[in-house]
């Protein structure tokens, strides 16, 4: 098991050096307001290279983290009807009150006359770290290879209950409880940690089935006592970086990716290391593009999908495909494919007639599911000294700034080029920062905190 920084089932939200995962001091965040449709928009620094992950605390109330940072970079309200201001009902204010304050909720029932105004965040800074640390565990299960793990939801339920967030506590609890009592592969001890811990959160609401749950765990325990104790879990293997032959994704003027946002959650299988997600194998007059579906793959949404070669430029198909089962998880399809002259993508899209992305827009997608990887691979190098973890790390931010500087967002390229400077120093200074935020974000330590939960243990 990979070492944490605190026992299990009590996840850290995260540390910087001066700040947390929330920001140790008061946040200050400005508020316009769109008076057309009526939307409350509160404003600090952009969001990192990485993007944003947003969590929903309260009905039309959406907090956007910064995924690198684990700050908060934006929170947007959105009114009843469009063209008025919002009203928040009780639930909603309670909620904003804990985790933002109450002169954030004052100025949202005001946007007109606060329109521009500097807005402090002075809520429950745990309450709100562990919000922000909720928002990046759902951006990070997305993209997971262990998506399917019941261990999500157990960290999931517990950080919703610190961050005062009781309809979220309870689904994932609920849901966790199902996953765990009906677990095969996890170790008994593990089993037994995690049925403790949501038994603790549905004691009151649930008692019966927080019960049967302690009972599962105390048989957990008598079977982990059978067979010699507790087992060592070997950490998480890392990604094969020689996948696709090399550097994969990129081959003359073809490009390729498997983008998580243009297919339904948890039906391919996701990987740390991008490159490995998609193969793309160019055969005459055609493009065998093969990929492999996740564990329990909604074989309906399946059959909607299609492999997709796209001209970005006119923003059109050159040619599409359904997939075929190959077996042991993996598919393949064919498309016919015409010369090309100029640059084209290969996607997988759950939609045959999903529009086609920019090419600026494909290199941000594929510029965000790098820095995911660079995440993911930050978190397991969290309090140990591993040098292979460091490397995949350096490499994830490297390539993710070339992504972002193929987009033309030359700030971003710079901060991920940061980002890679600081996990592994020595490989370069990056250049000259392009403006004032970006030198700003530069100034704040990368995030570093523990793995979450079913990232580390099985």
């Amino acid at each position: 098991m990979t070492a944490l920084a605190k026992p299990p089932f009590d996840p850290a939200p995260g540390r910087q050096a001066g700040q947390s995962a929330a920001g140790k001091e008061a946040c200050v965040l400005t508020l316009t307001w769109d008076k057309d449709i009526g939307q409350v928009t509160l404003e600090g620094l952009p969001e990192d290279s990485a993007g944003g992950a947003s969590l929903s605390v309260a009905a039309g109330v959406e907090l956007i983290f910064d995924a690198a940072g684990g700050r908060l970079s934006r929170v947007l309200v959105a009114p009843r009807e469009a063209g008025n201001r919002p009203v928040m009902g009780g639930p909603a204010t309670a909620t904003i009150k804990k985790l933002l304050g109450p002169s954030v909720c004052t100025a949202i029932r005001q946007p007109a006359r606060r329109h521009g105004d500097p807005v402090p965040v002075r809520g429950d800074r745990g309450a709100l770290a562990a919000a922000s640390r909720l928002a990046r565990l759902d951006a990070a299960r997305l993209t997971s290879a262990v998506a399917d793990s019941p261990l999500w939801s157990v960290e999931a339920a517990q950080l919703a209950s610190r961050a005062g967030l009781t309809a979220r506590t309870m689904a994932e609890a609920r849901y966790a409880a199902l996953a765990v009592t009906g677990a095969t592969e996890m170790s008994p001890q593990m089993l037994a940690t995690a049925a403790d811990a949501v038994a603790d959160l549905l004691a009151v609401p649930e008692p019966a089935l927080a019960s049967q749950l302690r009972d599962a765990a105390v048989q957990a325990r008598s079977r982990a006592l059978a067979t010699g104790g507790r087992k060592h879990v070997p950490a998480p293997a890392r990604p094969d970086t020689g996948a696709d032959g090399g550097r994969g994704g990129d081959l003359g003027q073809l490009h390729w990716s498997l983008d998580p946002r243009l297919i339904p959650a948890g039906l391919f299988q996701h990987t740390l290391w991008p490159d490995a997600e998609l193969t793309v194998r160019p055969e005459r007059s055609r493009l065998d593009v093969e990929a492999r579906l996740a564990p329990g793959a909604d074989r309906r949404a399946f059959d909607t999908c299609r492999a997709r070669l796209v001209d970005p430029a006119d923003r059109r198909v050159l040619g599409v495909a359904v997939f075929h089962d190959l077996g042991h998880s993996l598919v393949r399809a064919e498309i016919r494919a015409p010369r090309l002259t100029r640059e084209a993508w290969v996607e997988v899209a759950g939609e045959a007639k999903r529009p086609v992305f920019s090419s600026q827009l494909h290199h941000i997608r594929r510029a965000m599911r790098w820095a995911d990887a660079a995440l993911a691979a930050g978190r397991q190098r969290f309090g140990l000294a591993d040098a292979e973890w460091t490397r995949l790390a350096a490499e994830a931010w490297a390539r993710c700034a070339e992504e972002w500087s193929a987009a033309g967002d030359q700030d971003r390229a710079y901060l991920a080029a940061t980002h890679q400077a600081a996990v592994c120093p020595g490989l370069g200074d990056p250049v000259e920062p392009p403006s004032g935020w970006a030198k700003e974000l530069a100034s704040h330590p990368l995030l570093a905190e523990a793995p979450f939960l079913a990232e580390s243990v099985t």
